[in-house]
């Protein structure tokens, strides 16, 4: 009652639908709003018709998307039903949620800005039904699943996209802010807001996408759900102050080919460092600007500057192997290195708590 008569298309005899009109009408002229949200017609044929309509609705392949058109998230403007009676959907959903099936609460959670928190004011709970816990969500969302599911944000940078992306995923199954989705991921600096979650939500608004958004995280769930089950959150300590052995570094460059450029081989113990961020990105899924910085240098801004460049220049020249033989030979190497580590961590048994 409170989104028609744009509901009515979902599906409903021309008999019935004009009752329901003819029945809402009546009360157009009182404070119909509690009505709407409330009230049951005692007419049975404007009855009837708004049971065809819940019905066709809640037997919907997608409930998600079944609802979506009628609390629509992203400009709730556009739908052409008054701002008041959304919110009228919105706080009574909030207030019944409880009495709703498990995939009715699932569907409507992202639809709608009542997110379930701890209180008046308080945190943002997990969504239901997600399944997916944190620390199984990679920081730096796979290329392959970026491309496959959110090339529609093409005015949104990829590296941004594939960030984003698992920031919304883990305050999805977390709660709370995506500032705190970003801090259990690693990849929010300290004193920073996350600017890239900002104008992803807004470009989501203005381009009336936000369901399409909401539509790829259901999809890049399944699929990491489908996959193995990989606790990002414990290769991500485990390696949190690694660095390549010099041992296993001196056995890798004894691998490599003479280099035929004018460059200098990556012998010293600075691309040592600079290589560990690579294996550590491959090992973890995580982002090469949030590579932990090896601790003995993280607090000497000039030697910390010359890791970061250093490891600009490895990142940059492993991506551009086609180019230079001495380094397509080199990024197999790492990469072998980067799944027997991630294996082992994965197999160490976890302490007991």
């Amino acid at each position: 009652m409170i989104c028609w008569p744009r509901v009515q298309p979902v599906g409903t005899t021309r008999q019935l639908a004009e009752a329901v009109a003819q029945h809402l009408a009546i009360h157009e002229g009182t404070d119909s709003r509690p009505y709407r949200s409330t009230g049951a017609p005692v007419d049975a044929f404007a009855c009837a018709g708004l049971l065809q309509v819940t019905d066709r609705l809640l037997a919907a392949d997608d409930l998600r998307e079944a609802l979506s058109a009628l609390a629509p998230e992203e400009n709730r403007t556009r739908s052409g039903i008054p701002p008041t009676r959304h919110l009228i959907w919105d706080k009574n959903f909030k207030k019944h949620r409880s009495a709703c099936s498990e995939r009715f609460q699932h569907a409507a959670d992202t639809i709608v800005p009542t997110f379930r928190r701890t209180g008046k004011g308080g945190l943002r709970l997990p969504s239901t039904g997600v399944g997916l816990r944190p620390e199984h969500i990679p920081a730096f969302l796979p290329q392959a699943l970026a491309e496959h599911h959110l090339n529609f944000l093409s005015a949104i940078a990829p590296k941004m996209r594939r960030r984003s992306a698992s920031v919304f995923l883990v305050r999805r199954a977390r709660g709370g802010s995506l500032d705190e989705a970003a801090q259990f991921l690693g990849i929010n600096p300290q004193g920073k807001r996350n600017g890239y979650t900002q104008l992803l939500n807004r470009h989501l608004r203005a381009s009336g996408t936000a369901r399409d958004f909401e539509q790829a995280l259901d999809a890049i769930t399944a699929e990491l759900l489908a996959g193995p089950v990989i606790d990002y959150q414990r290769r991500r300590e485990a390696l949190a102050t690694w660095t390549l052995e010099p041992e296993n570094w001196q056995h890798i460059l004894a691998q490599l080919p003479a280099l035929t450029s004018h460059r200098k081989p990556i012998s010293d113990d600075r691309r040592r460092l600079a290589v560990s961020a690579y294996i550590w990105t491959r090992a973890t899924e995580g982002e090469p600007d949030f590579a932990p910085c090896p601790p003995h240098i993280a607090l000497d801004p000039a030697l910390r500057a010359v890791w970061t460049r250093e490891r600009h220049n490895v990142f940059h020249w492993l991506r551009t192997t086609d180019y230079q033989p001495y380094y397509g030979a080199l990024k197999p190497l790492l990469e072998d290195h980067a799944r027997h580590l991630a294996k082992a961590i994965d197999n160490y048994p976890k302490p007991r708590r």
